[in-house]
């Protein structure tokens, strides 16, 4: 090999190096907050609007270092905001050593009128790459040549999912999960701290000039989701916001019922690459050039939020996002106005931290 070869593979090494270090290190740590109004031409919300938090995909593990200075940025980051309504779409702890962290990160959030919660598939199972190995049951017994095989056909499976693009979510379907969390204990730990859980059920907000229902929707892959039960009792002309952690509630066509679904789980692609974009969107229906963001149908939009953590401790080119979206009623709320135009949205300047 010459010296010139050796310098290059040196210098691609050492490149790579420093893109794995940043995407562990730097990348993880930065949190946007993204501001966007969307207009919605159903009567119920007050001339001001409603403001609703939008955090997803946190993955809040027991003492981490980055995830301290996350979540430190992320509270100095809204500490001057004001908003009417706190939305958690889902995975919010990554294993159950998580909860105190998530629990006391909650307490310093402030909703002027309600916050909400549904569950996402983290929430139900944690991962672990550890897993790759195979349970303490498989390999019980068997050879070190036998348990090396076992890995190794683990690893093709999961490399086969992860370029597939399909969905790992449960152990059934043979993920990377070790341990199942207990979502009761998660959901009563919020609910003691003000923070209702929406699972397959629905609330009005009224007051203040407001007629706003919120629904929830379990997660689609480890949950038990019930659409349909979630929008029982939504009176037809009110202005609804709908919770899924899962995105994928965009193929269900009772999902068209919502003004704005807000969702998360993909990590926006967490790993973005040029011109390939998202290498993996977590099984979803979404493309590798649109893993996040705004998606439009009829009178119904959907925003994906590129969440706030990862099941892996990696990322490049999906920025941390945080998102302030205010509802404002649209021309077709007023009774003047023609009804049926839809509910619009449009991004606003951002900020970072």
């Amino acid at each position: 090999m010459s010296d010139s070869v050796r310098k290059a593979l040196l210098a691609a090494g050492v490149a790579a190096g420093l893109i794995l270090l940043y995407g562990r290190y730097i990348e993880r740590g930065r949190v946007r907050l993204d501001r966007f109004t969307v207009e919605v031409d159903r009567p119920g919300l007050p001339p001001q609007g409603v403001t609703v938090l939008h955090l997803s995909d946190l993955h809040i593990r027991d003492r981490e270092s980055v995830q301290t200075v996350k979540l430190a940025r992320l509270h100095r980051l809204l500490a001057d905001e004001q908003y009417d309504i706190l939305a958690l779409t889902g995975d919010l702890i990554h294993n159950m050593a998580g909860l105190p962290s998530a629990v006391a990160f909650l307490a310093g959030l402030s909703p002027r009128r309600a916050a909400f919660v549904v569950p996402g598939n983290r929430d139900y199972l944690e991962s672990s790459f550890r897993a790759l190995l195979g349970s303490p049951e498989e390999r019980q017994g068997l050879p070190l040549v036998r348990q090396a095989a076992l890995a190794a056909r683990n690893i093709r499976n999961v490399a086969r999912r992860f370029l597939r693009n399909e969905g790992g979510a449960s152990r059934a379907r043979g993920s990377l999960g070790l341990h199942a969390n207990d979502v009761p204990t998660l959901l009563a730990a919020l609910a003691a701290q003000g923070i209702q859980p929406l699972v397959n059920r629905n609330v009005q907000l009224a007051g203040e000039g407001a007629n706003l229902w919120v629904a929830g929707v379990d997660d689609l892959g480890n949950g038990q989701p019930d659409l349909a039960a979630a929008l029982t009792g939504v009176p037809e002309n009110a202005p609804l916001l709908l919770l899924s952690h899962n995105p994928d509630i965009w193929l269900n066509p009772a999902a068209d019922r919502a003004d704005l679904i807000l969702s998360g789980h993909t990590h926006g692609g967490q790993i973005r690459l040029p011109l390939l974009g998202s290498i993996y969107r977590q099984g979803t229906h979404l493309g590798r050039q649109r893993a996040a963001g705004w998606f439009e149908r009829g009178r119904t939009r959907m925003f994906v939020s590129r969440g706030l953590g990862e099941s892996f401790p990696l990322r490049l080119g999906a920025p941390l996002q945080a998102a302030l979206i205010r509802l404002l009623p649209g021309p077709g709320a007023r009774p003047s106005a023609p009804n049926g135009r839809g509910s619009r949205a449009a991004s606003a300047p951002e900020e970072r931290a």
